[in-house]
């Protein structure tokens, strides 16, 4: 991306003008696309928690434990390298032929999944299912920011946060039934009806849009590889401490670096003001927040003695909060500048981090932690979509897919570090003689310095009133 020419982006309306759309104007607009992406974005919410939850039945049944985090990391590492992949061809062929391509890929990861004789071949499934969920993520993004009027994208992203709502409440339920009754096979099968009836609706209402070609040429392949192997080895040496961890991890890490620097856009590395400050700081945002959200259910089973079921608790109602958040978030657009609406949801992140820190100590009542994690969850809600508009508004004509595909790598990256470099300072603290609330007390400290990094970001993000014209 970053040797292609820049075009100017989409022209934006400001001012009074740009009052956020009624419910009704959206779903009147193009209500069966909407109700099509959100769909499908119920899908992935199914997949991703029901897959957690049956995750222990499937070891039990398979073997191969020591494969058990790489059922989780093998989504994310093809969610990465699908994203450069796939992006261009979103934009070249447009979002209906690019949309069916991908989740035909997430089909075939789903039922090979499902069929999995062993652990290692069910991370192969898993790998495609990442594949094709990460890059029909993208192009869905695409799709929202090349058909809908600005004032309309607050809405529809509000839309696909409120689809986490429902399977955050029924998903570890279902799983677990499917688990104890017809087996865990069938939980991989339950969502692919729903994703039958969303790309029926969405598919067709996509292909109806004018194609607008983009100047930006094809990311070549060995940046892509590069990219995957790079980031494989560095989430390798996160998952244990050995001796050649350190090592592994700073060859991996330069090895990374020019590949990123290929791959996204130009002055991403140096935050430079625009939608180049807005990639980093999607990294920093998914840091801060899975970060501690991955281990605030260990800190209330291991360190604070709880149920495994009210260690899960904490997670829905964070859950819950985010989908209000952006809820809120889409009237708000219209009214707060981008950089305010970041630093907004960034510092209840960090209060909500800080109140979970501080739930080590047992002097702290428990209730703070549930408090402070669904104040977390209520900032990432505000924040994560304004960095997602953000990317929408800086695009360049007929470019969509490839600016929004550039901000969702670097999310996925950072939600695959986070918990990466927790997990690292709890296995450090173990090796150490030292308690587990001395790792998690490590993995927290982290979350928060990338979260006080991004609010010093804001300030560099635009506005739309701020952009050049075309």
């Amino acid at each position: 991306m970053s040797d292609a020419p820049k075009p100017s982006p989409i022209p934006a309306s400001t001012g009074p003008a740009d009052r956020p759309a009624s419910w009704r104007e959206v779903l009147r607009d193009r209500g069966r696309l909407t109700v099509g992406l959100v769909l499908l974005e119920s899908v992935t919410a199914v997949q991703v928690l029901i897959v957690i939850t049956i995750m222990p039945v499937i070891a039990h049944d398979l073997g191969g434990l020591s494969l058990y985090g790489w059922a989780f990391s093998a989504s994310a590492l093809a969610a990465m390298v699908s994203l450069p992949a796939t992006a261009h061809w979103g934009d070249r062929w447009g979002p209906a032929p690019a949309l069916v391509a991908t989740l035909s890929i997430f089909v075939a990861g789903t039922i090979l999944a499902a069929a999995a004789p062993t652990m290692l071949v069910l991370v192969a499934g898993r790998f495609l299912q990442g594949w094709g969920l990460g890059a029909s993520w993208a192009v869905s993004l695409g799709a929202v920011a090349k058909t809908y009027p600005q004032t309309h994208r607050p809405r529809v992203l509000a839309l696909m946060s409120a689809a986490w709502v429902v399977p955050g409440l029924v998903g570890p339920t279902i799983g677990a039934i499917f688990a104890r009754t017809v087996g865990w096979r069938w939980a991989f099968l339950a969502s692919l009806p729903v994703l039958v009836v969303a790309t029926w609706m969405a598919v067709p209402e996509l292909g109806r849009l004018p194609r607008i070609r983009s100047n930006t040429a094809p990311v070549p392949l060995r940046w892509v590889l590069q990219l995957g192997v790079s980031a494989a080895a560095l989430l390798a040496a996160l998952t244990g401490f050995h001796w050649w961890s350190v090592p592994m991890a700073l060859a991996a890490i330069g090895v990374l670096i020019p590949a990123l620097r290929r791959i996204l856009p130009e002055g991403t590395l140096r935050a430079r003001p625009g939608l180049p400050s807005a990639v980093p700081a999607m990294f920093l945002l998914s840091f801060a927040y899975i970060g501690v959200d991955g281990f605030v259910p260990l800190l209330l089973t291991g360190v604070r003695h709880q149920s495994v079921a009210m260690g899960g608790l904490v997670v829905t109602l964070a859950a819950v909060a985010w989908a209000a958040g952006t809820w809120w978030q889409s009237r708000a657009v219209a009214k707060r500048s981008r950089g305010t609406l970041v630093s907004v949801g960034t510092a209840l992140v960090l209060a909500g981090s800080a109140g979970v820190w501080a739930g080590l100590l047992h002097a702290v009542p428990l209730a703070v932690v549930y408090v402070a994690w669904t104040v977390g969850g209520l900032g990432m809600g505000i924040a994560y979509p304004t960095l997602s508009l953000v990317a929408m508004e800086q695009a360049e004509r007929g470019g969509e897919t490839q600016a929004v595909a550039a901000i969702t790598l670097t999310e996925t990256f950072g939600a695959a570090l986070g918990p990466g470099l927790g997990g690292s300072a709890i296995a450090i603290a173990a090796g150490a003689g030292a308690s587990l609330a001395v790792g998690l007390s490590g993995a927290f400290g982290l979350a928060v310095l990338m979260g006080a990094a991004l609010l010093l970001l804001t300030g560099r993000l635009p506005n739309p009133a701020a952009r050049p014209g075309p």
